[in-house]
C-alpha cells in the first residue's frame, strides 16, 4: 500500500511542480519557433503555446508522481520535472513505453 496521497500534497509543492514543467515547455516552444521558416500568424503562434503549455504542465505533474513513487531526491525529480515538460508529448510518450512495460511484466 502507497503511503502516499496525491491529496496530501500542498498547493505550493504543485504550483512548482507545473510552473517548472511549464518554463521547460516554454524553453521548447521559444526553441522551435526561432527555428520556423516564416513567420506565424499571432493567434497561431499563441493558440500552438497554449497547447504546449498545457502538455508540459501534464507531463511534468505525472512525472512528480512518478519520481514520488520511485522514491527519487527532491532536487533530481525537479530536474526530470523541468525536463518532462520541455519534451512535452514526448515525456508522455515516454511515460506510456514504462506503462506498457508494467502491464506486459504483470500479463
Amino acid at each position: 500500500m502507497l503511503d502516499k496521497d496525491p491529496t496530501t500534497y500542498s498547493m505550493l509543492t504543485y504550483m512548482w511542480v507545473f510552473l517548472l514543467a511549464i518554463a521547460g515547455g516554454f524553453v521548447a516552444f521559444i526553441r522551435r519557433l526561432n527555428q520556423t521558416p516564416c513567420p506565424l500568424p499571432l493567434h497561431i503562434v499563441f493558440t500552438r503555446l497554449l497547447g504546449e503549455l498545457l502538455i508540459s504542465g501534464f507531463a511534468g505533474v505525472v512525472t512528480f508522481y512518478l519520481c514520488e513513487y520511485w522514491g527519487f531526491d527532491q532536487l533530481l525529480t525537479a530536474v526530470m520535472v523541468a525536463i518532462s515538460g520541455h519534451l512535452g508529448g514526448g515525456a508522455i510518450d515516454r511515460i506510456s513505453k514504462i506503462w506498457d512495460a508494467a502491464v506486459d511484466k504483470t500479463s
